[in-house]
């Protein structure tokens, strides 16, 4: 419970304009949302100012306006530093490609929403009021159209086999 309450805390931190540039094509909305109208349009390598975040949306100024664009598109150019802003930002910046990193979380998040982040014993009390009992949640599922399904369980892991050294001289065999 305590991870998804700093969480919380987090996306509701306040967000400051920082700037950023695309990292693809992406057509500017006029709101959060993938049925949003389309306000215009950014290239790849357009600079913007990133002014808020909403869920998977990111809301930029550019070129084209003022609008949103999904969080995966765009990314924050304020220079990463010792400490929070660089391992909020350590997700997103191309590295040595064997190296395999994991970040989950904390993208979307500047080094100033997480200073300005703090709990709140409110919000977690909120939280209780999205409780729902299965036959209200089956009710919603069956409003919504959606239907149940049974799922066969994922086959148990195989032990990892190991790899014998290869023979220096091919099967190992004598001349």
């Amino acid at each position: 419970m305590k991870p998804i309450l700093l969480l919380a805390c987090l996306l509701a931190a306040p967000a400051l304009a920082a700037p950023g540039v695309m990292l693809k094509d992406e057509d500017l909305r006029g709101s959060a949302s993938i049925d949003a109208a389309h306000v215009g349009h950014l290239a790849r390598g357009a600079v913007v100012e990133i002014v808020g975040h909403q869920g998977g949306w990111t809301q930029v100024t550019g070129s084209a306006g003022h609008g949103w664009v999904r969080i995966l598109s765009v990314r924050s150019t304020v220079s990463t530093g010792a400490g929070l802003s660089g391992l909020v930002q350590a997700g997103s910046t191309r590295g040595d490609s064997s190296r395999v990193v994991a970040t989950a979380g904390l993208r979307g998040l500047d080094e100033e929403q997480l200073k300005a982040a703090h709990f709140d014993a409110n919000e977690l009390m909120n939280m209780d009021r999205y409780l729902v009992d299965r036959t209200a949640a089956e009710q919603y599922a069956r409003a919504g159209g959606l239907r149940h399904r049974d799922l066969d369980y994922l086959p148990a892991p195989q032990p990892e086999k190991t790899r014998d050294k290869p023979a220096p001289f091919g099967d190992g065999g004598m001349l």
